[in-house]
């Protein structure tokens, strides 16, 4: 018998369908259940069911035939039921069932039944037969044809036969049915229904159509042509925008085919790769267009010397009119390779159709993308056996590319001869080769091992049930990956090659590496996931460089390169061209490993399939209050609301116990990539192309999962990023050591949790645990002399109060153990070397790769570092350090070099007195604005005059040199305003500028009026306004800070206030207050800055509302920028891999990229000069090491690094920087003008004014740039 249940199996094989519907019948409260008997060859139902007439919803009938819906009175089922039928229960099924009815609203409705063709029954009874008797051939039957709208049983029994268990239709009731009438009236409703909707749509196009932005355009105004018109124009949207999506279908389409068969590839499973292809070939969804598809299939035959297999694939590939390509000659020539003899005639027309397509010979090992290098050794034996003299190498080196950009023009003339190597000595020989073994393992294995510094009395008991656990997980996770892989599902079909593509051991290794990583904080659930199978993707990649001799040659030309880099002399060149260079010797191309990307959708798929096995495998026994145990998962998942729109973000985190177990612990885990580099850093010569060794990292960091910022890239060539490149280039070869010195105070303070006043968070239990109140409750409801309301008000604070606690608890917990692990990451390299690879914002701001540890960080971390090479500190670097040390201290804002110098040498005594005893001396470090820093140079001053001879000391130690309120310096110049110029310090004066004070003065000024006109909160601040109290409003009020930032930046100042000086109601008042006193204060002293900034704001405005484009703009190092701020809900992120053209369609956050884009046009301003600087202190052959507007160097080139400095802000500024901006804006109002001609009238003249006001660029005033060459206390 056939089973006549409609359950189709969409994520499971048919074998798994037949077998489910062999385990028994099921009976359904909601549905009649209908089987087919060969016996009787009637149609029969269950007795236990509900007869027909009696029924409540309409029945299902199941078949394998053809999918028609079930016919209800309301309105058709346009939804089929589909199950996911491998491997389910029986309950399971019967609930999803009645899930279904429940959901698609079925009402009563009558079925008739209708016995089966006798003339069918004997080729239902024959399949039957063979398929009780355990035949596994089944002959396919031919089917009598059916009239449009009718059913064939017979057909739908012959499709599919499972076996027959006679013993379960013993008692069953017969009745007849009537199909063909069913779906006779069930198409006449459908048709009546249509006829419906098309006159609703005559009636409405009748009264108004649309124009070409969506109006409505009123028929009176255009009569009966108007109509036809707006059908017309109606009916080319429509085609238009089918034609892009379908092509945007195919490309997605080949880009999936493409990775499932790449996935294959790298696997080593070439079989499955080209069974993949063939079935493609035969019926794919959209034309195959991508040449790729077709050439890694060929290239894996090659390798095994398939012929046979090979011509197959070139077969299929010539059928869809796919043009041959470099790697499809490669792959050719590589079959002949795998030969003991070759065919040298045949070697000889393949290069001669080479010849014919116009493809030149000499660089086929160049242009092949897929081409490995085992590969490439083969195919240039194969044409040198018919050519000896061919060589696919350049005999001429990297030619230097001259930068186009006119603000670089300088740099490309030589550098002198004479400059020295900063990275002469850094490392030895012998030490670089054993770090290099050891970088190499913390690359493969993805996680570094190192001692905690908190937890060194782990004991041994917990450190065996952690390692029983451990393997608890393992056992658990390796049984059920390999189950899952055995059950096939629709969910794994896309990601399946990746899933066989490593060992299973390895996949179970970064799934307890990720429990280690999750057990550190809380993640966003999305993001971990992305990130895991972004792990497997990279494991993947590795094990294919690996096999394919891409890491062997990455090795050899490294240790090539470090050999340049670290020799005594000047390479006088930049690193990315001496990479390149190295690259073209040895293998004729710019680069060793090739950039395989992967759609993130198939990372984050993979992801998802390892969290949802750990999330339903991974348990651990807990006990109840009452004694009994149960078991809970792993991962404890919380949801949030994001915004007003009401979008909710999962985040997920480890059991507390789990935390607990693996993070107190003896032995810590950190992830490579967040751990320092012992060698350095491969240089960046690709968007993607740098950092580690044996793997790609991306040049930018990006905002979210989706990447815009890396995909707008793309769009502009790789030369016009080199600048940027070779800047962080610079930054990432200064080699670090640890201050051992400051890391033993530091973990001393830590240890005894003795640095709370020094913002050093105290370990967790040591707080006081948040207890609520509840005898005060308890008193407070029982008492009689309070009204209600006052008990509310009371209970209100009280759960404040308990909250708040909960809250900085927890707060501080995580800075503890942010600071456990930077403290433990420096302990375990005090001894080494280490480098720091940098990459960008979508600004062009740098950042260390590493976020825990690293010399961008606070007070703290910054203590941390001094450079890997010194410098005697010579004539005046002794100065510099003490004047380094009384700015740190924040005591003389307003004084002279030469006074800070003066003021160092009277605390002299304090000084050596901090450095000898940091803990039990005077302690006078304490007091400073940046206490562990002033302590580091306490130390390293103390030392140098305590030597021989100070002039000669080799001195480590980073001298800093920051900016004035960098951003508004920015703003002066960009408007040549002279007040603002001389206020941070663009002019020259004998004495600093302190634009903090100079506010301060201003805002004191305003509330003195205000007090005196009987203000009550400007006479409550009457001495309280001080210059730290409104210090980061001003720093930030360049960068768009709104009144609701400045008003809880002043608010964190002055809550700290005792009741006598300020009661508390008064705080948040008083903080309003003074925000709006700042920005007036701000607006009197930088009017320039502001109508700029305005400037920025309205048009950011524009382009938002009447382009619809996010903004755009070229910094001026020649990269290009985009605010990435756009609507995409969390679900939509991974469904596919977006390219930039479809990311600018959604919807853009307007507001967003409003008050974004002044300050991140500064801070691209502000990245541009620190690049200038860098690239000219790598000419210079000076050591340079940045903080966004601080820059580093050896205490005796800071005189220098000074003046290359104020050099390159003055050529920055000298370019029309505005008048530039202008015409990047212009350019994009001229081109969505040009893609939408028929704008309506309101939308037309938005843009008209949008264009008006681009071109109305802000007047200058009268400040000359060329003062800020004289000024000393531009950067100080």
């Amino acid at each position: 018998m056939t089973q006549l249940l409609r359950v189709w199996a969409t994520h499971g094989y048919h074998q798994n369908f037949r077998k489910l519907l062999n385990q028994g019948i099921y009976n359904c409260k909601s549905c009649s259940i209908l089987r087919y008997s060969s016996e009787s060859d009637k149609l029969e139902k269950v007795t236990d069911d509900i007869p027909v007439k009696e029924m409540k919803e309409s029945p299902v009938i199941f078949s394998k035939g053809k999918r028609k819906p079930v016919s209800k009175e309301m309105s058709p089922v346009s939804t089929q039921l589909q199950i996911l039928s491998a491997g389910l229960e029986k309950r399971k099924l019967q609930l999803y069932v009645e899930k279904w009815f429940k959901d698609h609203w079925f009402t009563s409705s009558k079925v008739e039944f209708k016995t089966v063709d006798h003339s069918e029954s004997s080729k239902v009874k024959r399949s039957v037969k063979t398929a009780v008797e355990g035949g596994k051939k089944r002959k396919k039957k031919k089917t009598t044809k059916t009239q449009p709208g009718e059913f064939n049983v017979a057909e739908a029994s012959q499709r599919s036969t499972p076996q027959v268990d006679k013993e379960q239709i013993k008692d069953i009731s017969i009745e007849k049915i009537d199909l063909n009438e069913t779906y006779r009236k069930y198409n006449e409703k459908v048709k009546e229904e249509r006829k419906a909707k098309e006159s609703d749509r005559k009636r409405e196009g009748a009264s108004s159509v649309e124009d070409d932005r969506g109006s409505p355009i009123q028929k009176s105004a255009f009569g009966h042509g108007a109509q036809k018109l707006g059908k017309t124009l109606s009916q080319l949207r429509k085609a238009e925008f089918a034609k892009d999506a379908t092509a945007v279908k195919k490309k997605h389409y080949n880009e999936d085919l493409l990775s499932y068969i790449w996935g294959y590839v790298m696997g080593g499973k070439i079989h499955h790769a080209h069974s993949v292809l063939m079935q493609h070939t035969v019926k794919p969804e959209y034309e195959i267009t991508e040449p790729q598809i077709f050439n890694c299939v060929l290239l894996g035959w090659a390798r095994k010397g398939n012929e046979v297999m090979l011509t197959e694939a070139l077969t299929q590939m010539k059928k869809f009119q796919i043009c041959e390509h470099y790697d499809t000659f490669a792959a050719k020539l590589l079959c002949i390779g795998s030969r003991r003899t070759y065919n040298k005639e045949t070697i000889r027309d393949i290069l001669q159709q080479m010849e014919e397509m116009n493809l030149d010979i000499r660089c086929l090992i160049q242009n092949c993308e897929i081409l490995t290098p085992r590969d490439a050794s083969t195919v240039l034996k194969v044409i040198q056996s018919v050519d000896p003299d061919y060589s696919h190498l350049k005999s001429e080196n990297l030619t230097t590319q001259h930068y186009s950009v006119p603000l670089l023009r300088d740099f490309n003339a030589s550098p002198p001869e004479d400059a020295p190597n900063p990275l002469f000595q850094v490392i030895s020989s012998s030490k670089f080769e054993e770090n290099l073994q050891k970088q190499l393992k913390f690359e493969e294995t993805g996680t570094v091992s190192m001692d905690s510094t908190y937890f060194a009395n782990f004991s041994k008991k917990q450190e065996k049930t952690k390692e029983l656990l451990v393997e608890q997980f393992r056992g658990t996770l390796t049984a059920a990956f390999k189950f899952s892989l055995q059950k096939y599902s629709k969910d794994l079909e896309q990601i399946w090659p990746f899933l066989n593509a490593l060992k299973t051991n390895k996949y179970i290794d970064l799934m307890i590496k990720e429990i280690e990583v999750v057990a550190e904080k809380e993640y966003s659930a999305g993001y971990r996931k992305y990130q895991l199978g972004q792990s497997v993707i990279n494991s993947i990649k590795m094990k294919y460089f690996k096999e394919s001799g891409y890491l062997e040659q990455q090795k050899m030309i490294y240790k090539e390169y470090i050999g340049i880099i670290l020799s005594k002399r000047n390479p006088n060149r930049c690193h990315r061209e001496i990479w390149q260079s190295l690259c073209l010797e040895h293998t004729g191309k710019s680069t060793i490993l090739p950039d395989y990307s992967f759609p993130d959708h198939i990372s984050f798929k993979i992801g998802k399939f390892l969290y949802s096995l750990m999330n339903r495998h991974l348990k651990i026994l807990s006990k109840r209050p009452d004694g009994t145990s149960h078991n809970i998962p792993v991962f404890c998942y919380a949801s949030r609301d994001q915004g007003k729109d009401g979008r909710v973000l999962a985040f997920i985190q480890t059991h507390p116990r789990i935390k607990k177990m693996f993070m107190e612990n003896s032995v810590m885990k950190c992830e490579q990539v967040f751990y320092p580099m012992i060698v350095p850093p491969v240089p960046w010569h690709g968007k993607q192309l740098g950092g580690f060794i044996t793997f790609n990292s991306d040049l930018i960091r990006c905002l979210d999962d989706i990447r815009m910022e890396l995909k707008y890239l793309q769009k502009y060539p790789e030369d016009s990023l080199h600048p940027v490149m070779d800047s962080l280039n610079t930054l990432g070869t200064c080699g670090w050591k640890i201050n051992t010195k400051m890391l033993d105070v530091i973990m001393e303070l830590f240890k005894k949790d003795a640095g709370s006043s020094l913002d050093l968070p105290p370990a967790k239990h040591t707080l006081p645990k948040p207890v609520f109140p509840l005898l005060e409750v308890k008193e407070m409801i029982e008492s009689k002399t309070e009204n209600e309301d006052e008990k509310k008000k009371k209970m209100a604070e009280l759960w404040r109060k308990y909250f708040k606690m909960k809250k900085d608890r927890a707060e501080t917990h995580s800075l503890w153990c942010h600071m456990h692990k930077t403290l433990s990451l420096a302990e375990s390299i005090r001894d080494e070397v280490i480098w720091f690879p940098h990459n960008l914002d979508f600004r062009g701001r740098s950042y260390p790769f590493m976020p825990h540890l690293n010399y961008h960080g606070d007070d703290v971390r910054r203590s941390l570092f001094q450079f890997a090479n010194g410098k005697p500190l010579g004539e005046k670097g002794l100065d510099w350090l003490k004047i380094h040390l009384i700015n740190l201290t924040g005591f003389a804002k307003r004084s002279s070099n030469t006074e800070r110098l003066h003021l160092a040498n009277k605390l002299l005594p304090d000084i050596m007195d901090s450095a000898d005893n940091p803990l039990e001396g005077r302690k006078w470090w304490q007091t400073s604005d940046e206490p562990f820093q002033t302590l580091a140079v306490c130390m390293e001053v103390t030392t140098a005059l305590r030597s021989e001879d100070p002039t000669q000391f080799v001195s480590y130690f980073p001298t800093h040199q920051d900016g004035s309120c960098n951003g508004l310096q920015h703003y002066a110049a960009l408007g040549r305003d002279q007040a603002g110029a001389e206020s941070v310090n663009l002019s020259p004066f004998t004495h600093p500028q302190d634009v903090y004070s100079d506010v301060v003065e201003l805002v004191e000024k305003i509330r003195q009026k205000d007090a005196e006109e009987g203000l009550e909160i400007a006479q409550k601040l009457e001495g309280l306004i001080k210059r730290k109290t409104i210090k980061q409003t001003i720093m930030t009020s360049v960068y768009g800070v709104t009144m609701y930032g400045a008003k809880l930046q002043i608010y964190k100042q002055i809550n700290p206030l005792s009741d006598e000086a300020l009661p508390s109601e008064f705080h948040m008042p008083a903080s309003v207050y003074l925000a709006r006193c700042a920005f007036k204060a701000l607006e009197e002293m930088f009017s320039s800055a502001r109508s700029i900034q305005d400037w920025f704001t309205q048009i950011a405005r524009g382009m938002a509302k009447s382009c619809k484009l996010p903004t755009q703009w070229i910094m001026p190092m020649g990269m290009p920028v985009i605010q990435p701020y756009i609507k995409l809900d969390d679900d939509m992120k991974f469904k596919r891999d977006y390219n930039i053209e479809e990311l600018l369609k959604f919807k853009i956050e307007s507001r967003k990229q409003r008050n974004g884009f002044p300050p991140n046009y500064i801070h691209s301003i502000d990245a541009s000069h620190m690049m200038l600087t860098s690239l000219e202190m790598y000419r210079a052959g000076l050591t340079f090491a940045s903080v966004h507007d601080c820059y580093w160097t050896h205490a005796n080139d800071v005189d220098l690094m000074n003046k290359l400095c104020r050099k390159q802000f003055v050529a920055l500024h000298s370019q029309p920087l505005l008048e530039t901006l202008s015409a990047d804006f212009m350019r994009h109002i001229e081109k969505y003008q040009k893609e939408h001609p028929k704008l309506d009238k309101s939308h037309k003249q938005s843009v008209t004014d949008l264009r008006e006001l681009v071109c109305s660029v802000p007047q200058k005033g009268t400040f000359d740039l060329d003062k800020v060459l004289e000024s000393e206390y531009f950067f100080s």
